[in-house]
């Protein structure tokens, strides 16, 4: 039976097409993000991110297209075939603007004991789940009125840094081979988002406190 998840740093990751539309689904990519994105250039996940553009069609239409009980129960059938509690959303690929409602519905459908998470460059999509998703920017000052993470990418090295606007992010370096603390070596270890699940730190960094200074 075809799957709609893909395993992906310890979680089971949405796949959708990448590149803009009509040829992929991240609407809001920038240049750099096109040019550099790890899943088109040669990386150390190329074992994961290598799939068929039939089959992430499939996945994106399979999304679209079945009925919500359907795709829940598929996703969590999956994570426990994956023996991962994490759902990460757009491992590759992103949310369309036209396509909003219906991944919201999705989401608000998923169980409880599902953790969610992923990134977008989608703003109306983070916005109405910041508990759940980073926004990536390559402009942290475009988004100083903002409160929330974010991913900023390093295309150079190859890592996202995790920012909040109200603190200073534990374990804050995510990729390419680790994640890590600039401040606290202890906290370095080979990315796996379960790892920093149990740490709480980078993405699940959500304490409400103070910005740094």
């Amino acid at each position: 039976m075809r799957k709609i998840l893909r395993p992906f740093t310890g979680t089971g990751a949405v796949f959708f097409p990448v590149g803009l539309p009509p040829r992929g689904t991240c609407e809001f990519a920038t240049s750099n993000c096109l040019q550099y994105c790890y899943t088109v250039e040669d990386s150390y996940f190329e074992e994961e991110t290598k799939i068929e553009e039939k089959e992430l069609w499939y996945i994106y239409n399979y999304f679209m297209k079945k009925s919500i009980n359907q795709i829940c129960k598929k996703i969590s059938k999956e994570l426990d075939g994956l023996q991962t509690p994490i759902l990460h959303w757009f491992g590759m690929g992103d949310c369309q603007t036209k396509d909003i409602n219906r991944i919201s519905d999705i989401i608000d459908a998923i169980p409880d004991h599902i953790i969610q998470m992923g990134f977008t460059l989608n703003i109306k999509l983070w916005r109405k789940y910041k508990n759940r998703f980073l926004f990536t920017t390559e402009d942290i000052e475009k988004t100083k009125n903002e409160n929330g993470l974010f991913s900023i990418p390093n295309y150079t090295e190859g890592i996202s840094r995790v920012y909040s606007s109200q603190y200073c992010v534990r374990g804050g370096y995510c990729g390419s081979l680790t994640c890590r603390d600039f401040c606290d070596s202890k906290l370095e270890h080979f990315i796996n988002c379960k790892v920093c699940y149990k740490l709480k730190t980078g993405c699940f960094d959500k304490r409400i406190k103070r910005k740094c200074i």
